[in-house]
């Protein structure tokens, strides 16, 4: 029997968990339907401004950084401002869009970017009249700066002029309101609370930061020559801290973003409290476009099969309660590494990731191997972690966990 992927956020229902984000791939009606194709629960569409300057992109505006980890380990340099579109043809395209997804069972989602208190009113009213459920509120674009009010970012920024634009945009409209939040807040988590105390029913985290990287001969900013966005699938580990910080400080639904690139991060992601998850970088830089979302899909029902789970919202804030403080961390266990000789070919790097000076080579030439003094070894789990044979195993009296690699 098929585990069932259904979930409900803010009181939204989706057939699946995993939602496109508000990005290039919902830049338009046509794109959030092969979104909706390809077997997305949900898409938030491309955030609508009426801010000119943001609707200008510059080109190239697109770039990777550690283009030698591709696919598994880059990072997605760029600037993507909100949607080229104008705010009095979005609608109607909204509408279209709305159609093309209902005959998917996709639900959309508005997302949207003012310019002053009245106007978020407005974009939020009239997307509201086009029949989404849902409305997110931008405040996480790394772009939008340098115009003269608080936008994006810098409204992220200020989580008091944050919470009176949720203030005003919830009293103005009867659907759930929620926040896609800045990893650059001086404290995320308190953020999230103070879009929880204004009215948000749920927050996004996070969206991606604000960088620089440099074009060494010319010693030119890359791309357009201002700051740029960057996320990609490093950003995981980050994402997960503050999705699991917010949801044990205070249990608002949280849809979560960056550094999704697999099923197995888009499983992490729940596990440590996200309802709902939305991808964009994996569609954008991944090489199979929309083809990922069936292939995450299929993971994370593949994962939900053998582990006997019946369904999706089961893993829900799995990892919390599992979470320990720092004064209660296990300071007693010392397990050992040991060198399996059938695996070890001798390369020689382990000794220099040592510091206790525990790791030296026997025999020469293709007998040479490594051997470890367990009295000397402090269970540290770099050699077992780099060991580029997998030659080495870390044990001891409880279980050791060093991850999966990816």
């Amino acid at each position: 029997m098929k585990p069932d992927l259904n979930v409900e956020y803010c009181g939204v229902k989706f057939k699946n968990p995993l939602i496109v984000a508000s990005a290039t791939p919902t830049k338009n009606a046509e794109y959030m339907r092969k979104c909706a194709e390809a077997g997305a629960g949900g898409v938030i569409s491309k955030t609508i401004s009426p801010e000119k300057l943001a609707q200008r992109y510059s080109a190239p505006r697109f770039t990777v950084l550690h283009k030698r980890g591709w696919p598994e380990i880059y990072s997605n340099y760029s600037c993507e401002a909100l949607s080229t579109i104008d705010v009095d043809d979005w609608f109607p395209e909204m509408v279209k869009a709305k159609k093309a997804c209902d005959e998917y069972n996709c639900t959309v989602v508005g997302s949207i970017s003012g310019i002053s208190i009245p106007n978020w009113q407005e974009l939020a009213k009239k997307m509201e009249d086009v029949g989404v459920p849902m409305i997110e509120l931008n405040f996480g674009c790394p772009h939008p700066k340098d115009l003269g009010y608080k936008s994006g970012q810098v409204l992220g920024n200020s989580p008091e002029a944050a919470a009176e634009v949720v203030n005003a945009v919830v009293n103005s409209v009867s659907i759930p309101v929620f926040t896609k939040l800045t990893g650059e807040a001086v404290n995320i988590v308190e953020s999230a609370g103070a879009m929880k105390a204004a009215g948000a029913k749920g927050v996004t985290v996070i969206n991606r930061y604000s960088s620089l990287d440099i074009d060494l001969p010319s010693g030119r900013p890359i791309l357009h020559s201002a700051f740029a966005g960057v996320g990609g699938p490093w950003m995981r580990p980050i994402m997960l801290k503050w999705v699991a910080k917010i949801a044990q400080a205070h249990g608002v639904p949280i849809s979560a973003t960056n550094g999704i690139y697999t099923w197995q991060d888009f499983v992490k992601a729940m596990m440590v409290g996200a309802t709902t998850v939305q991808i964009c970088t994996a569609i954008i830089y991944g090489g199979k476009k929309f083809g990922v979302i069936e292939e995450i899909l299929q993971g994370l029902e593949n994962f939900l099969i053998e582990n006997n789970y019946s369904a999706a919202r089961e893993l829900i804030g799995l990892t919390l309660p599992q979470i320990v403080s720092w004064d209660k961390v296990d300071r007693t266990s010392k397990p050992t590494s040991k060198v399996d000789n059938n695996l070890c070919d001798g390369c020689a790097i382990c000794p220099n990731w040592c510091f206790k000076d525990a790791i030296k080579m026997i025999g020469k030439g293709d007998d040479a191997k490594a051997i470890i003094d367990p009295l000397k070894c402090e269970g540290c789990g770099l050699c077992s972690s780099l060991c580029p044979r997998d030659a080495i195993e870390l044990k001891g009296d409880v279980p050791v966990y060093l991850g999966d690699f990816n």
